[in-house]
């Protein structure tokens, strides 16, 4: 007896046992300049670096259709992509307004430079750091036209809301996507399963139609006894 709950014991403690995941990760450090590469990654960069792990390493194992991962994989490198090539795009006209006009490009000093350590725990993760990098490289750009006089303070302003906007804005669509992925394989799930409650219904039912059937012969025998009990006296 005292060896039963000895057993019964350890059984509980080993299911109460947690065991934490050891996922890998690289740490790399970046210095943000402008302001705005600074909010896009204090606003959304770890967020959004979940919702990379959870498309390369969660959903993968989940989604059994090479298609289907095929299809999110690729919704989301075209975000990327296009980010990438938009940033470079701007600074590709700004650098070439400058070399027209013969100003120089030089490189300023920021008061509050930002040593940016992020934790990327996956490539796609490393994607859109490189997006907040090069939108820091684009702001400079920005800024180093405006000191130089062919940028209006307006259209700074402007330009700095426009891209801070559009990097967050990738950010939020990614999470998006992982959302819809996650929420169709879970409603696949729910349709396969059979309804329970659909077939425990129809069980009673059967049960209760069998009751019926067996009890009415019960009360035609009672009347039947009593009758012949009156046929008696």
């Amino acid at each position: 007896m005292a060896d039963k709950v000895e057993a019964k014991k350890t059984d509980k403690q080993a299911v109460k046992r947690k065991v934490e995941f050891s996922n890998p990760y690289v740490l790399k450090v970046v210095p943000l300049s402008t302001t705005p590469a600074q909010l896009v990654y204090e606003t959304a960069f770890d967020e959004c670096a979940v919702s990379m792990r959870n498309l390369s390493s969660v959903l993968p194992t989940l989604v059994k259709n090479p298609s289907e991962m095929m299809a999110v994989n690729g919704a989301v490198d075209h975000l990327i992509n296009n980010a990438l090539a938009e940033l470079r795009k701007e600074a590709a006209q700004i650098q070439k307004i400058a070399d027209d006009n013969g100003i120089e490009m030089g490189k300023l000093n920021y008061t509050n430079v930002v040593q940016a350590s992020a934790k990327l725990t996956c490539h796609k993760a490393g994607q859109y750091l490189q997006i907040i990098t090069e939108l820091d490289e684009l702001i400079c750009l920005v800024h180093s036209a405006w000191f130089a006089g062919f940028i209006a303070d307006d259209a700074k302003s402007s330009m700095e809301r426009k891209w801070r906007r559009k990097a967050i804005g990738v950010a939020a669509e990614i999470k998006n996507i992982t959302n819809r992925a996650f929420k169709a394989h879970n409603n696949k799930n729910i349709e396969s399963e059979p309804d329970d409650a659909a077939l425990l219904g129809e069980s009673s039912a059967g049960g209760s139609d069998a009751a019926a059937t067996t009890e009415k012969p019960k009360r035609v025998k009672k009347a039947t006894e009593k009758s012949a009990e009156a046929v008696a006296a």
